[in-house]
């Protein structure tokens, strides 16, 4: 950890689990005096008035470690939901609040929206209906088209709709279901989530989303997301109890951990018709069975867990906070203020 030296904007990394990465960056940000607590020393030890910005992805920026940064003009959020800052007390002292989007939880929101789009337009029926020309099967033959004549629909899936006033229940509203209902939002739904503290209603403004419980959440969603990490307390979470109360139109999306559903519960549902369809991403065994019943199934869509995109680390999120310090410094504004 570099010593504190007056000639350059020091910077207090709050999270250990960055300090190896802030160690090796030190060198390519040398306008910044890099502080960063460790397995060793927390953030409230390294906290003083020689810090200029603070930023912190999950530890707690509360009274009294504000208090200790008495000179601290900007926090930095490492994530866009700032539940663990006590933004009343950092507002009162005009600091500046701004949240750093992270790419790994961008990723995984786009995954899981490309789901919820794919399936409302019955996407892989529609495509290989139109590749495999099953218009024969209906008793219907090309024709060229014109502004006014086309064969609308002509392949009449009953699956298809709008997203529109359909509502989306996120299991676990961390950043990845934070970022997911940002998207959703945007296009017309209603977004239900459920956490086992939930957010503040600052926070469910922010990302126009309302805390319902599990029960509610299930019968309620047309599309129910699951977000939340593998624990030993949401291992199989999602089984045929729960099942059993989603409407027979609703969808489950799972880009978090296969154990969070229990896998053959849901196959069970899905061949029955009893939810009308999955999109998937993760599973109980990776690679999927060969065999698995999912594999045959026309109203599921399965990826091979590519949620992570083209992947992240600790060096690109804390790169990427650091090149935003940079820039308010220089005077810009930040990109995503919530002083």
């Amino acid at each position: 950890m570099d010593a504190v030296s007056n000639s350059t904007t020091t910077i207090l990394i709050a999270d250990a689990e960055y300090a190896a990465t802030a160690e090796a960056l030190a060198a390519e940000f040398v306008d910044f005096t890099l502080l960063y607590a460790d397995d060793t020393t927390d953030a409230k030890q390294l906290a003083s008035s020689e810090v200029d910005i603070l930023i912190a992805q999950t530890t707690r920026v509360d009274e009294e470690l504000l208090a200790k940064l008495t000179n601290v003009q900007t926090i930095l959020k490492l994530g866009r939901s700032y539940h663990n800052i006590d933004v009343e007390t950092a507002r009162l002292r005009d600091i500046t609040i701004a949240c750093v989007p992270r790419k790994g939880p961008n990723c995984v929101a786009e995954l899981a929206l490309t789901f919820i789009m794919s399936l409302s337009k019955d996407l892989l029926a529609s495509h290989e209906s139109v590749a495999a020309g099953a218009y024969r099967y209906r008793g219907i033959k090309p024709e060229i088209t014109a502004q006014w004549k086309m064969a609308f629909h002509w392949m009449k899936n009953m699956r298809v709709h709008e997203v529109t006033e359909k509502t989306l229940g996120i299991i676990g509203m961390g950043e990845i279901g934070c970022e997911l209902a940002r998207r959703t939002s945007v296009m017309g739904m209603r977004n239900l989530y459920y956490k086992r503290t939930p957010l503040s209603p600052e926070l469910e403004d922010r990302f126009d989303a309302s805390y319902a419980d599990l029960d509610t959440l299930l019968s309620e969603s047309d599309y129910v997301c699951i977000a939340t990490p593998h624990t030993p307390e949401t291992e199989r979470m999602i089984g045929a109890e729960q099942i059993a109360l989603m409407k027979e139109s609703a969808f489950i999306i799972n880009i978090a951990r296969g154990g969070i559903i229990d896998e053959d519960a849901m196959i069970d549902a899905l061949k029955s018709n009893r939810i009308a369809g999955a999109g998937l991403d993760v599973f109980t065994y990776e690679p999927l069975h060969e065999d698995s019943p999912l594999c045959t199934m026309d109203n599921v869509i399965l990826t091979p867990h590519i949620g992570g995109g083209s992947g992240t680390n600790r060096t690109i999120e804390l790169t990427a906070v650091l090149e935003e310090a940079k820039s308010i410094l220089s005077g810009a504004k930040p990109k995503v203020d919530v002083s």
